[in-house]
């Protein structure tokens, strides 16, 4: 028998991969994605927890979460940043200006009991992959259905720079927070918000201590 993710990597590619071909994901495999649109780039990601978390939590090595991003390409470019064959820059996920993650619905209530932390037992960001993979059809049948009824909806509220300032706007005050109001603001022409925002991270960048760079803040 296979590794966990060699198992669980078949039908994420027969039910997850033809969702996002669909949506418009240029380059896909079984557990990235990519979509170049215009002044930004959809990212998607699955990525296992992993043995260190695994030996803190006890969820399996192989349990999955799944990740949405949006990059800005109009952003400061960040030091790094990958392209692929064609030059097109390929964001992590965890670089993107907008995230956000797919919520678990199937009940798996059964199999979490075992985890000794009520946090981790009320978890539903996480989906628990068996190490012998009995259950990866119904892992990937779920995700699957929540990038289809909560991640694309998601995708489009984040690509609405109006949208999605005010998603930046509803979170918690910090220099990032501000920054990317800022970015965004003055993407839409909204020099009011843009100053307001410009003028909120300067004085949030000097009392952390941070640089006044502004092509900095965004890279924290």
């Amino acid at each position: 028998m296979g590794s966990t993710s060699a198992l669980l990597n078949k039908p994420l590619r027969t039910l997850v991969v033809p969702i996002l071909r669909d949506a418009g994901f240029q380059q896909v495999d079984a557990r990235n994605g990519w979509s170049w649109r215009n002044d930004l780039i959809w990212v998607f990601n699955i990525r296992s927890v992993g043995s260190y978390f695994s030996g803190v939590t006890g969820w399996p090595p192989g349990s999955v979460c799944a990740w949405l991003g949006v990059f800005f390409t109009f952003a400061p470019r960040p030091g790094g940043m990958k392209v692929d064959d064609r030059g097109r820059m390929r964001p992590a996920e965890h670089s993107c200006h907008m995230r956000d993650h797919l919520v678990r619905n199937v009940d798996q209530s059964s199999r979490m009991r075992r985890l000794w932390n009520s946090a981790e037992r009320e978890r539903t960001d996480i989906w628990w992959v068996q190490p012998d993979g009995e259950n990866v059809d119904e892992v990937a049948s779920d995700i699957a259905n929540a990038l289809r009824d909560h991640g694309l909806p998601w995708y489009a509220r984040a690509s609405d720079l109006e949208s999605a300032l005010g998603l930046v706007e509803a979170g918690h005050d910090c220099l990032v927070k501000f920054a990317k109001a800022a970015l965004l603001a003055r993407r839409l022409g909204d020099e009011d918000r843009w100053r307001r925002y410009d003028a909120l991270a300067e004085t949030e960048a000097r009392r952390i201590g941070h640089s006044v760079d502004r092509d900095t803040w965004l890279g924290i």
